[in-house]
Parts: structure tokens; sequence; C-alpha cells
């Protein structure tokens, strides 16, 4: 199976970026599933009202979302995008990520659940998380684990869809620029695909405040694509094969003892 990743900036202003979805979609050839960065439909810059945010903010059966639908149709592709979507907690919206399958409705939806609290940064005073686990969804014979940006630095997600039989993790993203940024996201991509024998595929925000650095590594933890410093898409093909052997040489997955290491209150 073939999966473009895109990397793309998006601005406020939701028609702009629909037009730029349209467009890389309109150039896809041979790829299943195209994946898209967190906040796809909007760019929230600082000082934007809430209110303002929460009104764009998508729902489902939203006209943005009917017209990536009928793109996906039009191009028989499954499409994961990252949006702004209404929580039942206004102003405050959820980070979500969309699966769209070619015949354009939604497969699977997923809601950020843990937030970027870090180096700064307080997604809680914009963002609602969600409650669920690591949403799954097969594409074209592929088990694919859904988690968002930030997710990546908390390995339980990813084993968690390891364990229910994912064969790639689909990380839509908006990661911050930062000192040696770049380099813990590769080392996180990596991590995450050899500690859990998968593939992992990102696509990332590019300009404005984001770093870009969208990658995919192979379950090896071998990085197989990765796009420049602009805009644009890179392509990865799956190989159900490779599965199968790296996970023969490494069976980290089959070796594991969760009895000793399940956590336990302690009785003292």
């Amino acid at each position: 199976m073939r999966v473009a990743l895109a990397q793309m900036a998006t601005s406020p202003y939701k028609e702009e970026n629909l037009k730029k979805i349209a467009s890389i979609m309109g150039g896809l050839s041979g790829a299943s599933l195209v994946v898209f960065p967190e906040f796809s439909n909007l760019l929230a810059p600082p000082g934007m009202p809430m209110e303002r945010l929460y009104d764009e903010s998508e729902y489902d059966g939203s006209p943005f979302l009917e017209e990536v639908g009928r793109l996906a149709k039009n191009r028989g592709v499954h499409v994961a995008l990252g949006v702004y979507e209404r929580s039942d907690d206004p102003p405050r919206v959820h980070s979500s990520v969309y699966v769209i399958g070619p015949d354009g409705h939604t497969r699977a939806k997923y809601r950020k659940s843990h937030l970027f609290e870090a180096l700064g940064y307080r997604e809680s005073e914009q963002l609602k998380p969600g409650d669920g686990p690591p949403a799954m969804v097969d594409v074209d014979g592929f088990r694919l684990g859904i988690i968002v940006c930030y997710e990546m630095r908390f390995p339980e997600l990813a084993r968690y869809a390891a364990l229910s039989g994912a064969d790639a993790l689909v990380v839509p993203s908006a990661w911050y620029k930062g000192y040696n940024k770049e380099e813990q996201w590769m080392t996180l991509v990596r991590a995450r695909a050899l500690e859990n024998t998968m593939y992992v595929l990102t696509s990332n925000q590019i300009g404005n405040s984001f770093a870009g650095v969208t990658v995919a590594a192979d379950p090896m933890g071998i990085i197989v694509a990765r796009a420049t410093e602009e805009e644009g898409v890179v392509e990865v093909a799956l190989s159900r094969d490779r599965i199968r052997r790296v996970r023969e040489a490494l069976p980290v997955l089959a070796q594991r003892r969760p009895e000793l290491y399940e956590w336990k209150p302690s009785k003292t």
C-alpha cells in the first residue's frame, strides 16, 4: 500500500486551506491513503478570539468535511485529516483526526487525549482533551492506529495500537519549532517504530511556528521518507512482508511479560 504524507502550511482562512488540500489530492497517483497535518482546516494564531475558533471548527457533516469527502470520493482514496472540531464545552475545541474513506464517508475519528502542556505552551486554554484510546482503522488490508503530535511522547499510546494489531501508526502533527525539537521528533518517530516493529507515518505543519519534518519510519526504525524544508508530499510504500520479516527477527511484541511490569499501588 502506498501512503502520501502531505506537509503544508495552513492559514487562518479555511477556503485557502481547502484549495491547498484539493491541489495536493489532485496530484496524487497510486496512493491508497493521504495524510494531512493537525489543524489542516484552520490556523489559529495568537489573539484569535476563541468564539471565532469555535464557530469555524468542524463537526460531523460540516461543509469543510463534506468537501474533503467529495475529493476523497473523486480520487478514490482514504484521507486522514487533522482538524479543529467543536466540543461540548464551548468555546474550547478538540484537535481531532477524521479518517474519510473513498466513498466519502467518515471511517473513524480520534480526539487528541494528551494535550501539549509543556515548554511554555498550554493547549488546554484552547483545547478539550478526548477521552478515548487511539482509533484503529483498516485500509487496504493494513491496520492503522491514529494518534496526534505531542502524543508521540507517550509510548503507551503507540504500544496500545501495536497490541491492537496495528501495522502502522498515523500521526498528523503540528510540531512546534524550538531548541533541539527536530532531533527530538526524529528520535520519537524512530523509537515508536522500532519498539513496536511497525511503520510510523507522520504529516506535519511547516512554516508559521511549526518545524515541518514530515517523515516515515519502517518497522526497524529506519527513516524511509522525509520531506524537504518546503511544502510538498512524500510517499512511502508499506510492505506486509517487511513487517513479517522484522517481527520474526525482532519478536519484541511476542516476548513481552506484562505481568512483571504492570504497575500496582504500593501497600506500604
